[in-house]
């Protein structure tokens, strides 16, 4: 187990080096402090990892899916700046958010300078014969996780919401990008589309598990450990797969009263928190949601069956597990 974390953290220290030498280095200042700001501060990386682990595990060389790999980290950070924004989220990574730091204009301005950005970075696979491919899965990707958002602020105002619903939601916001970073490494490394459909069902799969586990550890991790404040989707309002199960199943008429409260106030408050991590544990949604959680990343693993073993299709499969058992 310990060479495929040697290989992920590898490859994640490639792409810190190359992000961080990417940065611009331009006036005015105003616009590119709050991009280094954002873009050096960490994060697991996940999604160009995986770009560039697709590609290898398509008998290629990871090294050239970096570029793209930049392209669509720099893609994500482009949401979180956004969606922090529209959330009124004061923290991200431990660190303030950049429209707290600086101001929402400045955010949203930021947020612009890096889509450009990211596409200046894939601009680089001019070369190869299926640029246009690569180019028209990172622009849908994009299109389709603004759609996520937009649904997900419109879910945020309605009084009821069906799993099927959250479903389509977190496959717009969360697994789309992660399904550009499976077809489109596999696509720089020439790959077949038995390989292609195969990584995009692993990547889509380890997605859609990838956010109900983020949404059980909003409420269930540490704050250290996490990086902002616990429990905020409560605040927000948020209908995740939690909250909606227990809805489902929850039987004591007091607990019933308070998540219909959250639905028809659109959140709690913060001291509503420890009462709500009660009803959904008490409820048995937390263990349902943990085991769809589950359910996905073990549909993941089961794409990989036909793509031919090597150390990173290995890693691959590693990944599911450290993803099925972080805490953060």
């Amino acid at each position: 187990m310990q060479k495929y974390k040697e290989i992920f953290d590898s490859l994640n220290q490639q792409i810190n080096e190359y992000i961080i030498k990417s940065i611009p280095q331009k006036e005015p200042k105003q616009l590119y402090e709050p991009y280094k700001y954002i873009i050096s501060s960490g994060g697991k990386r996940i999604r160009p990892v995986l770009t560039m682990l697709c590609c290898g595990a398509c008998n290629s060389n990871p090294q050239e899916a970096l570029d793209a790999a930049i392209a669509i980290e720099i893609l994500h950070n482009f949401t979180l700046v956004h969606d922090d924004i529209m959330d009124n989220s004061p923290i991200r990574r431990g660190n303030q958010t950049i429209h707290n730091k600086w101001d929402e204009a400045t955010a949203i301005l930021t947020g612009d300078i890096m889509l450009g950005y990211a596409y200046k970075s894939l601009h680089n696979y001019h070369y190869h014969k299926r640029n246009n491919d690569i180019h028209n899965i990172f622009t849908n990707a994009l299109i389709e996780v603004c759609e996520g958002q937009a649904l997900d602020m419109n879910y945020n105002s309605r009084k009821e919401m069906t799993i099927y619903d959250y479903l389509v939601m977190i496959k717009k916001k969360t697994a789309v990008i992660l399904e550009a970073c499976g077809t489109i490494g596999a696509i720089i490394a020439n790959a077949d589309d038995l390989k292609i459909n195969a990584l995009k069902e692993y990547t889509s799969n380890l997605g859609i598990g990838f956010q109900i586990q983020d949404d059980i550890l909003d409420l269930y991790a540490q704050r250290s450990e996490l990086g902002k404040k616990i429990g905020q989707d409560i605040i927000e309002g948020k209908k995740t797969y939690l909250i909606i199960k227990a809805k489902l199943l929850a039987k004591d008429k007091d607990d019933i009263d308070l998540i219909e409260l959250f639905f028809n106030n659109n959140g709690l408050g913060e001291e509503y928190i420890p009462k709500m991590q009660e009803i959904i544990q008490k409820s048995g949604a937390l263990e349902e949601s943990k085991q769809e959680a589950l359910n996905y990343f073990n549909k993941a693993s089961k794409s990989l069956n036909v793509l031919e073993n090597n150390l990173y299709t290995e890693t691959l499969e590693w990944l599911i597990n450290w993803l099925s058992y972080r805490n953060y």
